[in-house]
């Protein structure tokens, strides 16, 4: 029993693709397609970064965090945007966010931990009703119940920070060495964890490569059926061969 691993998840973008509708959102209040989707989502998760530390340092409100994000994304692109045009992407991007689903992937993914008895958890950044909203949405509470869910704006501290790691370890019962986060940031899940002593699982939809001097993660998942094939290697081939 001590050696049983836990899977501790991210939900943006791990547990299900944020890349769409974010795309739908921004061409809609663009008018036109992106010429580099792939660029702007990575200035976009960028900026995203930048302003969840204001609005949760309390600096900025939540809907101005939003809108600044989609400002300065477009600014860093060289693309005009107007001020109503970011408010029509933040309200597009709020409804698509009422529709998004687990793929089938994932799923079965999900399905196999739990009926094969893995121990599962999720740590997400964000507000707090507007994560709960989401796991809600997403259907993850087929597999998780809410006290499986640890949400920073609910817990007062955030991934990267060891502290919320701790937290994990303490509430659901479990050793950081068998411990495998799972998630698509290098900096909040991946050198998160690997400094609170977790294995980690980078899921790396992108095909992002990791900066020079920065810790790598323990493996790499390019598409979400090589994350499940990973899983099924570590939580049962291991498991039964341990």
């Amino acid at each position: 029993m001590n050696n049983e691993r836990f899977l501790v998840f991210d939900i943006d973008d791990t547990l299900y693709s944020q890349m769409e509708p974010l795309l739908t959102a921004c061409e809609f209040s663009l008018g036109r397609k992106l010429p580099d989707p792939e660029l702007f989502y990575r200035i976009f998760g960028k900026r995203s970064a930048e302003m969840f530390l204001f609005s949760e340092s309390g600096q900025v409100s939540i809907h101005e965090s939003r809108i600044y994000r989609i400002e300065n994304t477009m600014k860093d692109l060289g693309i005009p945007f107007t001020r109503e045009q970011a408010e029509l992407f933040q309200k597009r991007y709020k409804e698509n966010q009422s529709h998004l689903h687990v793929s089938g992937v994932m799923t079965q993914l999900l399905d196999e931990c739990e009926a094969a008895g893995v121990k599962m958890g999720v740590i997400t950044n964000g507000p707090f009703s507007h994560q709960v909203q989401k796991f809600h949405t997403l259907g993850l509470d087929k597999w998780f119940t809410e006290d499986q869910l640890i949400v920073s704006a609910g817990v007062g501290v955030a991934k990267p920070d060891v502290q919320i790691f701790r937290m994990a370890e303490e509430k659901w019962g479990m050793k950081p060495e068998n411990t495998f986060m799972i998630g698509d940031s290098l900096e909040n899940d991946i050198a998160g964890a690997k400094n609170a002593g977790w294995k980690t699982i980078w899921m790396n939809h992108h095909r992002y490569t990791v900066p020079e001097g920065m810790e790598k993660p323990d493996y790499i998942a390019y598409t979400e059926e090589e994350l499940r094939k990973l899983i099924v290697q570590i939580c049962f081939t291991t498991k039964k061969d341990g």
